[in-house]
């Protein structure tokens, strides 16, 4: 019998997978959103004009690899603001003197500038009222935002520049989060149907902290953390202390990692209290990105390119240098010798120092490629087309955002239950069959020698075929499965080309196969 009042005892319970919850749509396309994050402190002069000279070569390969149809440039500096400009630097020549006020001037306006710009403005213009005076360098099918009829490559040598009266201690990971999040002028710089590259250019190690601690660095709370404690000021080697611990040594180190430090100089276990934000800040910013963009359709892979202090053959050797300098005042300065260069230090100019935060930063959003290279390269060429190459590979893959359904049981491991369409601009449509998987590897399977996808299931590396190992950045952010479009080596797909990828799961989009049933979404990221 029941009770006067009561209802059943059963409880009624929504379905989590209703109204297409638990079905993924994404699109890869190529079209990508580029974010320059560049030092502009007192010892960048040369190295932002040789970036400046090899911008024409970056434009010329974004446009053979066909992302000229749709790419976006943002450009931003160290300081920590998050904004966006467009600008020729020869309108800021002011920008490119450092002065200490001790007597030390360095004039960098003709190496930094004026030897690679030959326009005296660059601006960008509408397109539609609410875009007017947008903060970066955009090319469309339909042409470029620039005004004046300036080319991409000409724009990006004169606005490229940064100019090297920025703050000393540099802070790139907390401007590239700022612009991301949208706290400068940059909203509306992220597109969903685009990639995201983010690319720094620095020769020191990086100082992201709140506003308050690096006015505590300077002061006495700070002191436990300089290189030298009777000095009237700190060096930027503070920065190195902050966030920086080496094994071995001195002299010679065996490594060096990022670690949490306080203001007493020692490690600390909660990073609220450490004196730099935690590297995982930044990772947990992109990532939420990624996420957002994934849930909403869009494209949710992400390249991280750093032009910093490792050595000129580290793409081979993947081995960084961490040693102390021949120059005693060099290793006050900075905490550390230099990771290039070498010989060629002098306490008014690094070479550039291993750039250990970025280095695990960038880690992070790992591909099969190498992702560091040298900032004492007087050639960036190499590392440019690295980028867009990367770019490239990453325009045919994708990270499915939750947890993808089983359509086969009865066989073992995981049956992705995906399907994927390409469509050209006109409208046609055709289906993307799987590739044919052999013990050597894959092939094109007889229906269809253009292209065909392949699963990548390989969370952990835990098989003998590296060809089925998952991207660190799908596997940091719970994903089970990426796909990967393959098509014959040379091949572009025409312009306007796109595959939808759409793929059932087991709990709402955003869930991992790790959440609890009915946890928050996106919970591991």
């Amino acid at each position: 019998m029941v009770g006067c009042g009561r209802g059943p005892f059963w409880e009624i319970v929504p379905d989590p997978c209703a109204d297409n919850a638990c079905t993924s749509v994404a699109k890869l396309q190529r079209a990508v959103d580029i974010l320059f994050v560049i030092d502009n402190s007192g010892s960048m002069g040369v190295e932002q004009g040789t970036l400046a000279s090899n911008f024409p070569a970056f434009v010329d390969v974004l446009e053979q690899q066909r992302f000229g149809a749709s790419y976006r440039i943002g450009l931003t500096t160290t300081d920590a603001y998050g904004t966006l400009r467009v600008s020729s630097c020869r309108e800021r020549l002011e920008e490119f003197v450092f002065n200490d006020f001790d007597g030390l001037v360095i004039d960098e306006t003709q190496a930094g500038c004026l030897a690679s710009c030959g326009f005296d403005t660059v601006a960008t213009v509408a397109d539609g009222a609410e875009l007017s005076g947008r903060p970066w360098i955009e090319k469309t099918a339909g042409g470029s935002n620039l005004a004046d009829g300036i080319s991409i490559a000409d724009a990006m040598r004169c606005a490229g520049p940064q100019g090297i009266n920025g703050a000393g201690f540099e802070a790139p990971l907390e401007s590239m989060r700022a612009v991301l999040e949208q706290e400068g002028n940059s909203a509306g710089f992220l597109r969903d149907e685009a990639l995201l590259a983010i690319v720094f250019v620095t020769d020191e190690t990086d100082c992201s902290a709140p506003f308050d601690n690096i006015d505590g660095l300077m002061n006495d709370r700070g002191r436990a953390l300089w290189t030298d404690p009777s000095a009237d000021s700190p060096s930027s080697g503070a920065c190195w202390r902050a966030g920086t611990v080496c094994t071995g040594g001195p002299g010679v180190y065996d490594e060096c990692h990022a670690q949490d430090m306080g203001w007493d100089g020692m490690p600390v276990a909660d990073p609220s209290e450490a004196v730099l934000y935690p590297v995982s800040r930044y990772v947990d910013a992109v990532r939420d990105v990624a996420q957002a963009k994934a849930e909403r359709g869009g494209a949710s892979q992400v390249l991280v390119g750093v032009i910093g202090g490792v050595p000129l053959d580290y793409p081979q050797t993947q081995q960084m240098l961490f040693a102390d300098s021949a120059l005693p005042d060099f290793n006050l300065e900075y905490g550390i010798g230099p990771g290039c260069g070498v010989g060629t230090e002098t306490p008014t100019s690094p070479p550039g120092i291993p750039p250990v935060r970025l280095a695990e930063f960038a880690a992070e959003f790992a591909t099969d490629a190498p992702n560091l290279s040298s900032i004492c390269s007087p050639d960036y060429t190499i590392a440019l087309q690295q980028i867009v190459d990367g770019l490239a590979r990453l325009s045919a893959r994708t990270c499915v955002p939750g947890c993808v359904a089983d359509h086969d049981a009865d066989e073992p491991g995981l049956q992705p239950d995906c399907r994927l369409i390409e469509r050209s601009a006109d409208g046609d449509e055709r289906i993307v069959p799987r590739c044919e998987l052999t013990a050597d590897g894959w092939s094109f399977p007889g229906t269809s020698l253009e292209l065909c996808h392949r699963a990548l299931l390989d969370v952990d590396g835990s098989t003998s075929n590296a060809g089925d190992d998952m991207s660190r950045q799908c596997v940091t952010r719970g994903a089970n499965l990426e796909l990967v479009v393959e098509r014959p080596e040379g091949a572009l797909e025409p312009a306007g080309t796109t595959v939808e990828v759409q793929c059932e799961l087991t709990r709402p989009v955003g869930e991992t196969c790790d959440d609890p049933p009915g946890g928050d979404m996106g919970a591991s990221g």
